[in-house]
């Protein structure tokens, strides 16, 4: 690939050259070295953006469905215990049905999202599993504010926007270091 030439005039990066643009610095930048960069930190990151997308996709998918499918779960599992009563109180039982929503939902999402970074990253797994539960959280909340799915006017937002962070962080650092628990215990 060729070298681009770009001038700059006055702080502005400008491609053309015009005698009228007065002192003129010319800058030399080899694109195929700023490409082959680009696709080495893509490459590296690669795990990373496919945990989050793990993250993400399972959380939709356990979000998703009318009525979702985390609901079906905990109703089959009142049932089955002789407690589907207790549903009738709602405001009671609202949070624990956010702390099922947590366990059905957010902590196995982030966990297989971290399970797939932590297998294919060995190295600052402190930082690096931190981002693929961010990316599907991230991802999540703007297709639920695109969809009306939730109001960032409504006063639960420690209930729709914490609660879902920390169980997708929590759940990736599990299972992050579920796969490279020995390594972190010789260091």
């Amino acid at each position: 690939m060729r070298a681009a030439n770009l001038f700059i005039s006055d702080g502005v990066l400008d491609n053309s050259v015009s005698p009228r643009m007065g002192k003129v610095k010319r800058v030399d930048i080899d694109l195929s070295r700023l490409l082959s960069g680009l696709l080495s930190r893509l490459r590296e990151n690669t795990p990373i953006i496919f945990g989050g997308m793990i993250c993400f996709l399972m959380a939709f998918f356990l979000l998703s469905g009318s009525p979702p499918i985390w609901i079906f779960i905990i109703y089959k599992l009142l049932q089955t215990v002789g407690a589907y009563g207790l549903l009738a109180f709602y405001k009671e039982v609202e949070p624990a049905l956010i702390l099922f929503l947590i366990a059905i939902v957010y902590l196995p999402s982030g966990f297989l999202g971290g399970l797939y970074t932590g297998y294919k990253t060995k190295e600052n797994l402190k930082i690096v599993l931190l981002y693929p539960s961010l990316i599907g959280f991230a991802i999540l909340l703007i297709l639920q504010l695109y969809f009306g799915v939730l109001d960032l006017s409504s006063p639960n937002l420690g209930r729709d926007i914490l609660v879902p962070l920390v169980g997708s962080i929590v759940g990736s650092y599990l299972g992050g270091y579920a796969v490279n628990w020995e390594k972190e215990e010789e260091l």
